[in-house]
């Protein structure tokens, strides 16, 4: 949400947004949709508004802009931070006090990871980025793989990770599965306090840059591409319709029902909170070393209708290699002379790659291992 009421103003010079269009453009909701009787857009720029009055009193007390949506009008406002509010925003001496507990460390770092995503990814989007050098071209192999997530005829979802979802696994180390996900029975023995954080939807920063990137490449028309998150997906979407899932099955448990077909499988290493990748079908066990790597798999939705597209990746700047990988012919040239002839289709695979350190582009970056998924 704020993405895109902050994409209008400072893009299109919005004066006034209203709630209709945002509950269209953000939450889906039908273009005439009645806001008498769905109240979501409320909700969410309650809950927006907080956070930003929360960040700018603590995090961003040095921030000389200040970012507000005012009420009864969703076009944000960006104002001078005044003396005494900067004042107002000092903060105290530490007071002394008892070792935390489990559930207070658990509601801080959720959201301290939501007020980086947020703000990280905004000031991503609006930030001109390099392309590598080898993403540069629509070769034919290039549009052929694309053509396949995105046909003329057909919109294709995009699922972005739930980042509540996975940290609350990391910190508490209870796993989540897709069932329970699906049914929110994993909140049921959340205390109050942990679970007002945890239902609210957040994704990394990364998986945003994800989007970014992919609708700009050349060939895709970004009106065919259908914002989702995770927390809203369904089964029935997922049977039916081409499909990107951005993450791994702890940050988004709509990948688990491709598992099966899958060697790779995304291990968390609680000492370093860092995820590795492991090849449940060969040898490779590697992984846990200061390259990145991105896993890529293209495979049929649960329907056999589509393609579904999943990425995952040991960190924003390899998932963000990972995307170079998948926007450069040079690239998916390589990777198909890889793979089995399949006509006039991009072959269904799997996809391992590697990339040197942690901050390389995709010119940078090694296939590992690649094969056909089973069947």
């Amino acid at each position: 949400m704020l993405l895109y009421v902050a994409g209008r103003v400072l893009d299109d010079q919005a004066d006034e947004i209203h709630e209709q269009e945002v509950g269209h453009k953000v939450f889906g909701r039908a273009a005439n949709y009645d806001t008498t009787s769905d109240n979501i857009v409320r909700v969410h720029a309650s809950m927006l508004r907080k956070r930003l009055e929360q960040y700018f009193a603590s995090a961003g007390a040095d921030e000389p802009l200040i970012l507000e949506i005012p009420k009864g009008n969703y076009a944000p406002v960006f104002r001078e931070r005044n003396a005494q509010e900067s004042l107002a925003a000092t903060p105290p001496a530490e007071p002394q006090h008892t070792a935390p507990q489990p559930d207070w460390r658990l509601r801080v770092a959720i959201a301290c990871a939501i007020l980086f995503a947020c703000s990280t990814a905004f000031l991503w989007m609006r930030a001109p980025k390099p392309i590598a050098a080898a993403s540069a071209g629509t070769g034919p192999i290039l549009r052929q793989f694309w053509a396949q997530l995105f046909p003329l005829d057909h919109s294709t979802d995009i699922v972005l990770d739930d980042a509540a979802v996975g940290l609350f696994q990391e910190l508490t180390g209870k796993e989540v599965g897709l069932s329970e996900y699906f049914d929110r029975s994993y909140l049921r023995n959340l205390k109050e306090d942990d679970s007002s954080v945890i239902v609210h939807r957040h994704s990394s920063a990364s998986s945003t840059a994800l989007v970014w990137r992919i609708t700009r490449i050349p060939g895709i028309d970004q009106s065919r591409a259908n914002l989702r998150f995770a927390r809203d997906y369904s089964f029935r979407e997922l049977k039916s319709d081409n499909a990107i899932l951005v993450g791994n099955a702890r940050f988004n448990p709509w990948i688990e029902p491709f598992l099966p077909k899958l060697g790779i499988r995304w291990m968390f290493d609680k000492s370093k909170s860092a995820y590795y990748p492991v090849d449940t079908w060969g040898s490779f066990k590697g992984g846990q070393n200061s390259d990145g790597y991105v896993s890529i798999a293209l495979v049929p939705n649960l329907g056999g209708t589509g393609a579904v597209l999943i990425i995952s990746a040991t960190g924003g700047s390899a998932l963000g290699a990972g995307t170079e990988f998948l926007a450069s012919d040079h690239y998916l040239t390589d990777l198909r002379s890889r793979l089995p002839a399949a006509g006039s289709a991009f072959p269904y695979f799997e996809a391992l790659i590697s990339v040197r350190g942690r901050g390389t582009p995709a010119r940078d970056a090694t296939i590992v291992l690649c094969r056909t998924p089973k069947t």
